[in-house]
């Protein structure tokens, strides 16, 4: 568990942030939110949270909702390419 009083701080260092933020606790959990029991309640509230914020779901039905393309992979690898050395 994380304390309460470690997670409203780091909330708070975001206060002044271009960032779009909340602050959301759900009782009981661990620190693996989205593994642990319970993982499909976290999920539905951050779905719902990024809707209402603007964000559209990526789905494996429509995997790029918006049109963009894809970034590029690099060879051999399942992570996007990153700057030329990386």
């Amino acid at each position: 568990m994380i304390p309460d009083a470690v997670t409203r701080a780091a909330y708070k260092a975001y206060g002044d942030s271009a960032a779009v933020t909340d602050l959301k606790q759900f009782a009981d959990r661990g620190h693996s939110l989205v593994i642990d029991s319970g993982w499909r309640t976290v999920a539905g509230y951050v779905l719902a949270w990024l809707a209402a914020n603007g964000v559209e779901a990526v789905t494996e039905e429509d995997p790029d909702p918006a049109g963009r393309a894809a970034t590029p992979l690099r060879s051999g690898s399942e992570h996007p390419a990153g700057p030329p050395g990386c």
